[in-house]
């Protein structure tokens, strides 16, 4: 253990080290939970909670494990990682004895990522926070510090060895931060219903079967699919949930469209475009009633899937080519150039401009103009959207340059295209 440690003091200069480079909220706690030190000194509590203290001190009880091993202990414990039910992420690590009688650092909260308002909102209904509080947790939730799970392991690792002096691997942390974590099904009972089903001949479906289900999703093949989910056995499923019927219904539809996410990944689909369609189909079925439209959900997810595979399907594309046609998707709205795919890429920019060519028929400039003037038109559809703003959110130098570009593409102006797509919808 670092020997500053001995005293007083040394505690309370790490917080204030890690306070000020990481600007992420630390607490020092004495041995009775009580706050000794809290950096900013200003730090309020969640709206819903009745103060700091009484938060952090919940939170640092529930850091206990069952050995109770830091009481006995001359050696601070390994930092353990908590994130509540409103998703605030914390680090916690208890002080050795011998320092002060002990106590507990404290870091957080901080989030993940940024929340969107919806997402706030819909913790606040999970947790059944007064209405009236709501513009206060919005606030709450926006001036929360964003950590990603990468940093915030590595925040603990670092706390630790400042703390003690020595170092602590990921896999050490996180092994240990799941001493805490709900008992998994014991192999006496998977064993036990194994044996149940064979006695009773009550077997899964054989994976052959879902393999040439995710087979039809990967080539676009909506017809071949609908044939094969109707070979599907219904008493072959499995049961996701004993509580449940219709539970279990909505789990195996989830667990079906995270499979069919990842076969139109495989199929050529963007990746971006493939999970937004799994999370609009997930979002759906979590809201039905019945377990007759959640098997019609699913099948219309397939189809789905099936269908944007078939529709995007392009020449078979090599690796490299294919994360450069999911970079420019994913980043038309930022300044794209062919030094930035050779960077992604990992290639020299010459050999990549050729290869892109040969497999795709267009430069690299000129497939970032046609995808941004696809989008262009998809925004023009869209009410409340001037075209003016199009052209500077999709990067193009001013409106007559967008008009220019736009024509090219489509022979007609931006205009007259939004005028004919109006003319059509009346």
């Amino acid at each position: 253990m670092l020997n500053y440690l001995d005293d007083h003091e040394g505690a309370q200069y790490i917080c204030k080290a890690l306070y000020e480079s990481l600007q992420i909220p630390v607490f020092l706690l004495d041995s009775n939970r009580r706050i000794e030190l809290a950096l900013p000194s200003s730090s309020e509590s969640a709206p819903w909670a009745h103060n700091i203290n009484e938060l952090l001190s919940e939170i640092a009880n529930s850091n206990n494990r069952e050995n109770n091993s830091y009481h006995d202990s001359s050696n601070a414990s390994i930092p353990i990682i908590r994130t509540t039910n409103f998703l605030e992420n914390y680090i916690l690590l208890d002080l050795p004895f011998e320092h002060n009688g002990g106590g507990t650092i404290v870091m957080g909260p901080s989030l993940f990522t940024q929340l969107s308002g919806d997402s706030i909102f819909s913790l606040m209904r999970d947790n059944e926070v007064p209405y009236g509080i709501q513009d206060q947790c919005l606030t709450y939730y926006r001036n929360l510090p964003v950590m990603n799970r990468m940093r915030l392991y590595h925040t603990a690792m670092l706390l630790y060895s400042l703390i003690t002096g020595k170092t602590l691997t990921l896999s050490e942390l996180l092994l240990d931060s799941r001493a805490l974590e709900p008992k998994q099904p014991s192999s006496d009972s998977l064993d036990l219903d194994v044996s149940y089903r064979r006695e009773n001949t009550w077997f899964h479906h054989e994976p052959m079967l879902e393999k040439a289900l995710f087979h039809h999703i990967k080539n676009g093949n909506k017809a071949e699919l609908l044939r094969s989910q109707a070979s599907f056995p219904e008493e072959n499923y499995g049961v996701l949930s004993k509580k449940s019927q219709l539970r279990s219904k909505k789990n195996l539809a989830i667990s079906c469209i995270t499979l069919a996410t990842r076969a139109a990944i495989d199929g050529g689909l963007y990746w971006e475009i493939s999970y937004t369609l799994s999370d609009f189909h997930i979002q759906h079925i979590e809201e039905l009633k019945d377990i007759p439209a959640v098997d019609n959900a699913l099948l219309h997810a397939l189809c789905d899937f099936a269908d944007h595979v078939r529709n995007n399907r392009s020449a078979q594309l090599s690796r490299t080519v294919a994360l450069c046609k999911n970079y420019i998707f994913n980043h038309l709205y930022e300044e794209l150039s062919l030094d930035n795919l050779a960077m992604v890429a990992g290639l020299n920019r010459s050999y990549l401009s050729q290869l892109f060519k040969k497999e795709t028929g267009f430069t690299v400039s000129d497939f970032i103009q046609i995808e941004r003037i696809e989008e262009a038109k998809r925004l023009i559809e869209l009410p409340g959207i001037h075209l003016s703003d199009i052209a500077t959110r999709l990067q193009f130098n001013d409106q007559s340059y967008f008009t220019k570009v736009f024509k090219k593409y489509t022979g007609v102006t931006p205009r007259q295209f939004k005028t004919n797509k109006d003319t059509n919808s009346n």
